[in-house]
């Protein structure tokens, strides 16, 4: 019979306790269940809205491709309010600052560029942007603007050639060849692996005046 108290015992504790704590466990369930629900829900609609930003950012190269640049402006103007979080949004951006860069309307390109930089759910493209602003401020003939915003700021390793390349023009429209001879010097270096632009920097290389 000590077996059977004891299994009374035992079995009267657990009822106690579930007494106590039986609507704690329920609820914890419940809410395991609902945010499991919730996780998917949210999986799906992440899914969902890659998708709808994959779909624009394909009409958006062909309007760019085309030159229909309405829909240029008012494709990418969706991306970047409705899929901020999505790389399209940023990629998106880029397109339109490419597509108002050639027309000449710099200050929408410098908009759509900043916004990469400030606003962008993707900061790794930050520095892409900047040394594409800087190229804007170059067209417009700023050139210290240019140097100002690639100053600002130190590159990564991805982004040296670019960097260097660009600060290398920027110096060179302010007259000091020697800094851009200095830059350019250091985006070959940093295309040593890849060498992708090394003929393009030598050419710019090339075209500096001879040391005095």
């Amino acid at each position: 019979m000590a077996y059977d108290l004891e299994e009374q015992e035992s079995l009267d504790q657990l009822k106690a306790w579930w007494e106590k704590w039986g609507n704690v466990v329920l609820g914890t369930i419940t809410v395991g269940c609902l945010a499991f629900a919730g996780v998917n829900g949210w999986n799906w609609y992440e899914r969902n809205q890659g998708a709808k930003a994959t779909a624009a950012y394909v009409q958006l190269q062909n309007a760019y491709l085309q030159g229909d640049t309405k829909n240029v402006t008012s494709i990418s103007d969706g991306l970047m309010k409705d899929y901020s979080r999505h790389v399209f949004a940023s990629l998106g951006a880029f397109i339109r600052a490419a597509d108002a860069q050639k027309a000449g309307k710099f200050d929408e390109a410098r908009t759509a560029l900043t916004w990469v930089v400030e606003k962008s759910g993707h900061p790794e493209y930050a520095m892409t942007a900047r040394i594409r602003l800087a190229g804007v401020a170059l067209d417009e003939g700023k050139a210290d603007e240019a140097l100002s915003i690639l100053t600002a700021v130190k590159p990564g390793e991805g982004d040296a050639v670019a960097y260097n390349d660009r600060l290398g023009d920027a110096y060179l429209a302010l007259n000091r060849p020697d800094e851009a001879k200095k830059a350019w010097q250091t985006a070959l270096e940093a295309d040593r692996f890849d060498g992708a632009v090394t003929p393009y920097i030598n050419l710019k290389l090339q075209s500096l005046p001879a040391a005095q």
